[in-house]
């Protein structure tokens, strides 16, 4: 059943209500101020916004709950703002709600924030929390697309001590054209900050983030940093977004596709960062982190080409706070041209820094640097495993075709040469498919899966035996496994495409089995033992 809907203009009309869908409230185009004491909106209910073009939209005194949020969308056509004011939607003293352009399904970007002549895209202040932003299309700003923290002011009630903003979340959005920083979450004066109240200075701590999840955003063409993270303590992954062209104002300290600021701790994977003139990926924070997956490409190049000591880095991991026996673990990326050096490592606090899987091609200062251009750091904490380091792409054996230009050939030496890292939670590479194909790591952000690349690998396993190899009519698998072990076992062509599934095979007291194979072709094959908790190839031929 439809629920009955109350349409608001500026003076709103209590009483006035038709069928709208899934609304509980109807916002018209001239509205500018939507607030939830004045409106008596309750936790659980949905705000549409009258789609069209309107001016800016002030969002306050609206609180859901954890299990029954507030849904704030547009409504059937999209919400186009363009405005002369200080924000085109300015979120105020809100928790639990969800701010989403997904009101129609047939629009990926159903609210539109066009133009912004004096300020931010979205601002999410004056205590906000629990808050959730989707869907939302950002351009031509005055300033940044989103800003997301409460300033400390002479009320002191956003101090540390004070306030904490919980679980920001910010996804699937478009922000380009920015002057400024893509997306601003937390305050970059993690260390403190001088306010001044009644003629005095006063040094406070602003409030800390805890919880944050940005992801699948789409950041493109940033004056500063295109996703820049402060001030977050815990809880806070940035993970699938794709960042280009970032810091295209060159100003100092301002200029990285992802920013992990002072005083975050954040797990940073599955980015994508192409042609931008900051560093890829600056981590400033609090450390005990993961920094994995991420494709770097370009960093820095376009940044003063002509001045070689103008650094710019893949990846740059300096130091603002860290935390006591704090560790960073740099997995699987994978680092083109960079302008500089691969990753720079500088902070001298950390208890160990993992360098483990990274592919890094072509950086800036190998010929002044040698092999340390690549991961510069010569700090004793520096453990580096399995990297594969290239001075040009074309060794390295990229795919070279879109969309997967930086995905590997079966042939490149990069795969299967890597450390296996499950028990870090690497299960997955940048497209988040399955990682391992099949037994062994690949190096850098991509695992290889042409079926190729897995025959390359599982010839690699003498657990079993093939007697007689070739074979003609039948051959005996032995192995070590006991009958309880086993609890399946695949054939394989030589393309890894499965020919032929078993699951009731009997061992003899010698833990061997016949094969009937005369059914295959003439070719290679192989066998794929299963088991609980791994899996065993060996291979054999047929006449």
């Amino acid at each position: 059943m439809r629920k009955s809907v109350i349409i608001f203009t500026f003076f709103y009309i209590l009483g006035f209500s038709q069928s709208f869908g899934q609304c509980d409230v109807l916002i018209s185009l001239t509205t500018n101020v939507i607030d939830g004491d004045e409106l008596g909106i309750l936790p659980g209910q949905t705000i549409c916004i009258e789609g069209g073009d309107r001016d800016y939209l002030i969002i306050r005194n609206t609180h859901g709950t954890a299990e029954n949020p507030i849904i704030i969308s547009n409504d059937d056509f999209p919400v186009v703002i363009e405005t002369g004011h200080y924000y085109g939607i300015k979120i105020s003293n809100c928790s639990f709600i969800r701010l989403s352009g997904t009101g129609n399904t047939q629009v990926t970007y159903g609210i539109q924030i066009l133009r912004v002549d004096q300020g931010a895209g979205i601002s999410v202040t004056d205590l906000s929390t629990d808050v959730e932003i989707d869907h939302v299309e950002i351009a031509d700003t005055d300033i940044g697309g989103i800003y997301a923290k409460t300033d400390p002011d002479c009320t002191f009630t956003a101090t540390r001590e004070k306030f904490t903003m919980y679980n920001f979340w910010l996804h699937d959005c478009f922000l380009h054209d920015i002057p400024d920083e893509g997306l601003y979450i937390g305050s970059s004066k993690y260390t403190g900050q001088t306010i001044t109240c009644d003629g005095k200075d006063t040094t406070v701590l602003p409030h800390v983030i805890v919880g944050a999840r940005i992801y699948n955003n789409l950041v493109v063409n940033t004056g500063w940093d295109g996703i820049q993270v402060s001030s977050t303590i815990s809880d806070c992954d940035i993970h699938d977004n794709i960042i280009q062209y970032d810091s295209q104002e060159e100003y100092e300290y301002q200029m990285s596709g992802i920013l992990i600021g002072g005083g975050s701790s954040c797990d940073c994977y599955n980015n994508q960062i192409y042609d931008g003139k900051g560093d890829g990926i600056d981590v400033l924070g609090l450390g005990n982190m993961k920094i994995y997956n991420n494709l770097i490409v370009n960093a820095g190049q376009t940044y003063k080409p002509n001045d070689p000591l103008a650094f710019k880095h893949g990846i740059y991991i300096g130091e603002t706070v860290t935390t006591p026996n704090a560790t960073f673990q740099v997995f699987n990326n994978t680092i083109v041209n960079p302008k500089s050096n691969g990753v720079k490592f500088f902070n001298d606090e950390v208890i160990s820094a993992e360098f483990i899987n990274n592919l890094i091609t072509n950086p800036g200062r190998l010929s002044t640097e040698g092999n340390q251009a690549y991961i510069n750091g010569n700090q004793t904490s520096i453990n580096k495993v399995t990297n594969l380091f290239s001075p040009d792409n074309s060794s390295v054996l990229f795919l070279g075709q879109n969309p997967y230009l930086y995905d590997l050939k079966p042939n490149s030496p990069a795969v299967n040469q890597g450390t296996n890292l499950n028990h870090f939670g690497l299960t997955f590479d940048a497209l988040n498919r399955e990682r391992p194909f099949h037994t062994y790591f690949d190096i850098g952000a991509f695992e290889c899966y042409d079926p190729q690349a897995d025959v390359r690998e599982v010839i690699l396993d003498n657990t079993m035996q093939v007697f007689p190899n070739p074979a003609k009519d039948y051959t005996k698998v032995t192995t070590d496994l006991s009958q309880k072990e086993i609890i399946g076992i695949n054939i394989l062509d030589s393309q890894g495409s499965i020919v032929a599934r078993y699951s009731n095979i009997s061992l003899d007291s010698t833990g061997s089995f016949n094969l009937d194979v005369h059914q295959f072709p003439k070719g290679m094959y192989i066998i794929e033992l299963i088991t609980p908790n791994n899996k065993y190839y060996q291979t054999f031929l047929t006449q």
